[in-house]
């Protein structure tokens, strides 16, 4: 008897975990598992603030995929589309090459990407939040952009580069600008050219509050927090315009920057359009509880499952219906296991179960031993919810490898004085040795 074959597109947080559930059957000859993904490697997305913070290091926060999927047939590559009545889905290889991928099951676990808004400038000058490239560019810049500020006797050019807007206070915004304030407010000290200067940074955030995911106590708490380091916060404020660096907020004000940050949410990734899944209104995966895609009518389609930033799972938990589960990685890794318990299911001819799960809660750690968290209603700030959040993602981190070393740069931090440097003051690693081929060249 052929053995079936899952086909699992993405290979995030959702992706990863239900391959390394599905390991055993596929060493047992159960099944055939396939994993789509163009990145080598898993990233814990929840340290990214510290990434960019100089707290953690970026290789501690990526898992490379051979070893812990060493099961699976790895493609790297991105999809091209899927026709879920033939069962077949297209891949473009990192050759640029395609190539169909049959199967008997296929899963949605693609991911989310930023999502962005037609803004002048936007594209040009801003940069996102959501990659370890993203974060670990954005430390060597805030370090090289006061580096810079130190060298120039051009007031407004200094100015500028002592500048940084950040755009989404959600609490991976806030987050990232607590950890880089913190980071540039310790470099600064550091030049004595800079004596007297002061740094701008600017939290700026559609809504009424920041940290919305919090408690309305802990995030009034979060936003005192951010002004006391001297984090300016203005809410229910907009930006219109960034082009050229001139950031242009909608109350008027105007500031020229050289970096701003757009954190701004994020939206289900846009290669869904090229499938013919079923959606929702904000562009997910439509699903039942039991993770199956489904129709508007709610019948089930034959081998199509979704999960993660890709599905609208209905949360039939909530007291207030129709309800759905946030995109978090907390939802996504439970219902990786859940879902490799329907797709073992499915191949022995039985009927899925139901996803319900009730939040653990939220954590944000803001750096300087001090976070918020709200733990099953129970609500913790300062330094008991920044030991939770260590804790936590000490523990969830998939790697024993990853989690030993990011504990020992945790106890490093604490035991040593922060010492930074920007490495990447040429943009292209290559550079100096062009420079010094043609200098020879000249001779």
């Amino acid at each position: 008897m052929p053995q079936p074959d899952i086909l699992v597109l993405g290979a995030g947080f959702s992706g990863f975990t239900l391959a390394r559930e599905l390991r055993r059957d596929a060493a047992a000859h159960r099944l055939r598992l396939t994993v789509v993904d163009p990145q080598p490697y898993l990233t814990y997305k929840p340290l990214l603030p510290e990434v960019a913070g100089g707290e953690t290091q970026a290789r501690d926060t990526v898992v490379p995929l051979r070893r812990p999927l060493k099961h699976a047939h790895l493609v790297p590559g991105s999809l091209e589309s899927v026709d879920t009545a033939a069962k077949v889905a297209v891949v473009r290889s990192l050759d640029g090459t395609e190539r169909a991928l049959h199967y008997d099951h296929v899963v949605f676990a693609l991911g989310a990407v930023t999502k962005t808004l037609s803004i002048p400038g936007l594209a040009e000058n801003a940069i996102g939040f959501s990659s370890v490239e993203e974060a670990a560019y954005l430390r060597d810049h805030v370090l090289e952009r006061i580096r810079f500020a130190a060298s120039t006797a051009d007031r407004a050019e200094r100015q500028r580069a002592l500048t940084f807007v950040f755009v989404g206070g959600g609490y991976t915004g806030v987050e990232a600008i607590a950890e880089l304030q913190r980071l540039a407010a310790s470099e600064l000290d550091r030049y004595r050219e800079l004596d007297g200067e002061r740094m701008s940074w600017l939290l700026v955030e559609a809504a009424g509050r920041i940290a919305a995911e919090l408690t309305e106590p802990l995030s009034a708490w979060t936003l005192r927090l951010l002004r006391q380091r001297g984090v300016r916060v203005l809410l229910k404020t907009e930006m219109t315009t960034c082009e050229n660096g001139i950031v242009v907020l909608n109350n008027g004000e105007t500031h020229p920057a050289d970096t701003i940050v757009w954190v701004a949410g994020v939206t289900p990734n846009p290669v869904l359009g090229r499938t013919d899944v079923p959606r929702g209104k904000k562009g997910h995966v439509q699903c039942s509880a039991s993770l199956q895609a489904v129709r508007d009518d709610g019948t089930p389609l034959d081998g199509v499952w979704a999960l993660g930033d890709d599905a609208q799972v209905p949360d039939l938990t909530a007291e207030h219906q129709p309800a759905y589960y946030p995109p978090n990685a907390q939802n996504a890794i439970r219902q990786a296991r859940v879902l490799a318990g329907n797709l073992r299911r499915a191949l022995d001819g039985q009927p899925p179960v139901e996803y319900r799960h009730r939040s653990l809660g939220t954590l944000a750690s803001y750096g300087g031993m001090r976070g918020a968290a709200v733990l099953r209603g129970l609500p913790l700030r300062g330094l008991p919810a920044w030991a939770v959040d260590k804790v936590y993602h000490a523990i969830a981190l998939p790697s024993v490898a990853r989690r030993f070393r990011l504990v020992l740069g945790w106890i490093g931090n604490g035991l040593t004085p922060r010492e930074e440097a920007p490495v990447a003051a040429f943009p292209e690693p290559r550079e100096r040795f062009r420079q010094a081929a043609q200098e020879q060249a000249e001779k």
